[in-house]
């Protein structure tokens, strides 16, 4: 909706046009900046304890752009509410019609992204067979992580069983205390009856686990 409210500089198929006003998409984005901090700022001022900016951009072209430079943008958006409530980030490579749109891989984002003024990293994991795990024990040395072990991009659905061994193969690189589940992405583009039923079995899978290492239910 924001781009669409931007006079001049997209087409209907969404693409980029240079223009005088903005004549690239780094001019864009400053000018989209403060439109995204003052929602932020309402969001906190309206009593929000907690929220996640989605930026999917900054994963998808991290491998291509300086990413202490998509860092400090992010940065420079959330600085008005850092510290005001808890914040997170999620960084995936897309989901258009059910498909990524960005090379998917990390490394190209750290240890960059560990600079991001964010009490929590979550990353998609279960689309991509959980390649670079071992990340998540280095985010967890400053932040806490939130793993995806739910694929929105599938349709089998994931037992309780498949979550709870998910589970324990992020608990060999990080602490418990550290750590929270989710699904790889939203579930907008996932059937309602498949998305009801993955996060069924995700809950019951994290709470086998809690019960089996003796952890607190909350």
């Amino acid at each position: 909706m924001l781009k669409a409210s931007v006079p001049g500089p997209y087409t209907l198929s969404g693409r980029l046009v240079p223009n005088r006003q903005y004549p690239d998409r780094w001019a864009l984005t400053e000018a989209l900046l403060p439109i995204v901090r003052n929602e932020l700022e309402v969001l906190v001022k309206a009593g929000c304890h907690e929220i996640t900016v989605d930026e999917p951009s900054m994963s998808c072209y991290a491998h291509r752009e300086d990413p202490n430079r998509l860092v400090d943008i992010f940065n420079r958006t959330v600085e008005s509410i850092t510290g005001k409530c808890r914040l997170s980030t999620h960084l995936c490579f897309g989901n258009y019609k059910g498909r990524a749109v960005g090379w998917r891989q990390y490394a190209p984002m750290f240890p960059s992204f560990l600079n991001m003024q964010v009490d929590e990293i979550h990353l998609e994991m279960a689309s991509r067979e959980f390649a670079e795990i071992e990340l998540i024990g280095w985010i967890a040395e400053k932040k806490d992580v939130a793993v995806g072990i739910i694929d929105v991009k599938s349709y089998y659905i994931e037992t309780v069983q498949d979550v709870a061994a998910r589970v324990k193969t992020c608990l060999k690189h990080a602490s418990a205390d550290r750590l929270s589940f989710a699904p790889d992405c939203g579930l907008s583009q996932t059937a309602r009856w498949a998305a009801k039923q993955k996060l069924k079995n995700m809950v019951a899978g994290v709470k086998l686990v809690r019960k089996e290492l003796g952890l607190p239910k909350d």
